[in-house]
């Protein structure tokens, strides 16, 4: 945690993608059931750990869930609140693969952001890029505009490299 920075920020880098690695199985049965709920809940635990007395607010937020069948994977796509600062994101999204041994369990679960930057950052004001199981974020290129289907079809396309669902 980041006491020097937003909440919207430590829930982005820290509490979500810590969840959602950790406890992928757990993150998916809160979201299908509580939905909302489960997200606001973090949202406003975040803010505590800050020191906030009141959190900052939770509005606009919404998510999808999309099976991809034909990589027998999952997707959530989770739009975030406005940023207001610049390094906070517009976007995540939680992709869960199938499991793979070989000859260890090796690692199925990734977190990719859009993040809002400034101009000598990236030319579009965002950057695409992906939030590790150690919680290390890795900034990978200009980000394209702050859309969901756009940043949907990057997601797609960076994974599976062929853009599967590509328009």
């Amino acid at each position: 945690m980041d006491n020097k920075r937003s909440q919207h920020f430590n829930y982005t880098f820290e509490s979500l993608p810590t969840i959602f690695h950790s406890q992928t199985k757990n993150f998916f049965t809160y979201l299908e059931k509580d939905g909302l709920k489960f997200l606001e809940f973090w949202w406003d635990h975040m803010g505590v750990r800050l020191g906030q007395e009141e959190s900052d607010p939770f509005e606009n937020v919404s998510f999808e869930i999309k099976d991809i069948p034909e990589k027998k994977s999952r997707l959530v796509l989770l739009t975030m609140p406005a940023p207001k600062n610049l390094f906070e994101c517009y976007f995540m999204a939680f992709l869960e693969e199938p499991q793979k041994r070989w000859p260890v369990r090796l690692p199925n679960t990734r977190v990719f952001v859009l993040e809002y930057v400034p101009a000598n950052v990236s030319t579009t004001g965002t950057s695409f890029g992906e939030i590790t199981r150690s919680a290390r974020y890795i900034r990978y290129h200009d980000g394209p505009q702050p859309e969901l289907d756009e940043f949907h079809h990057k997601v797609i396309s960076y994974v599976w490299k062929k853009g599967l669902g590509a328009k």
